[in-house]
C-alpha cells in the first residue's frame, strides 16, 4: 500500500472518524482504525463513523492500526503539507519513521475488496453494550428513573389563604 496525502486535511479527518475521546478507550494505542486506499481516495472507518478524503494512491491496500498511536506518530511530522505513507508486509514506512506492523498490531491487506470491514479481533470478540445517552429535558413518555409521588391533601390546604371566620368572629 502506498500513497501520498495532505496531511493537515488527513489529521482533521482522523479527529472526527476516531474513537479514543475517553480516557478509558485510549489505553496504550486507542481501538482500531480501518485505513483504506483505494482509486484517488483513503477512506477511514472508526467504530461509528466513517469518512473519505482525497490522496494519491499508487498501491492500494486496507490497513488496520490503533489510532492513538497514529496521531501520536502524525503530530511529529511538524510543518510538512503532505504525506507519503508506504506500508509493506513487515514495516510501516512514514517519513523517516518505520514501525513494525507485528509488534504494533496492524494488519495490512493488500486486496481491499478482500479485506474484511472490521478487525478481527473486533469480530469475534463479545460487544459491549453502549448505554443509550440520556437527553437533559425529560420528555412525557420518555422511559426514566424518577419517580412521582402525589401530595397528600390536608384539610388546611384547601382554603390557607382565606381567613378563617369563626376567628374573625372572635376578634370582634
Amino acid at each position: 500500500m502506498l500513497f501520498v496525502i495532505d496531511k493537515p486535511g488527513f489529521q482533521r479527518v482522523i479527529s472526527i472518524v476516531r474513537d479514543d475521546r475517553t480516557k478509558k478507550s485510549r489505553g496504550l494505542a486507542g481501538p482500531f482504525l480501518r485505513l483504506e486506499a483505494k482509486e484517488d481516495y483513503v477512506k477511514l472507518d472508526g467504530l461509528q463513523v466513517s469518512a473519505k478524503i482525497p490522496a494519491t494512491v499508487y498501491e492500494p491496500g486496507v490497513l488496520f492500526l490503533k489510532v492513538t498511536l497514529f496521531r501520536k506518530l502524525l503530530q511529529t511530522f511538524k510543518g510538512e503539507k503532505f504525506l507519503t505513507i508506504q506500508v509493506t508486509a513487515d514495516w510501516l514506512l512514514m517519513g523517516y519513521v518505520r514501525l513494525a506492523l507485528e509488534s504494533n498490531e496492524m494488519l495490512l491487506y493488500a486486496d481491499p475488496d478482500q479485506a474484511p470491514l472490521v478487525h478481527p479481533a473486533l469480530a469475534f470478540s463479545p460487544v459491549d453494550s453502549v448505554p443509550k445517552p440520556r437527553s437533559p429535558q425529560l420528555l412525557l413518555l420518555d422511559e426514566t428513573d424518577v419517580e412521582i409521588i402525589p401530595k397528600p391533601r390536608h384539610p388546611s390546604w384547601l382554603c390557607w389563604n382565606e381567613p378563617d371566620t369563626e376567628t374573625r368572629k372572635s376578634d370582634k
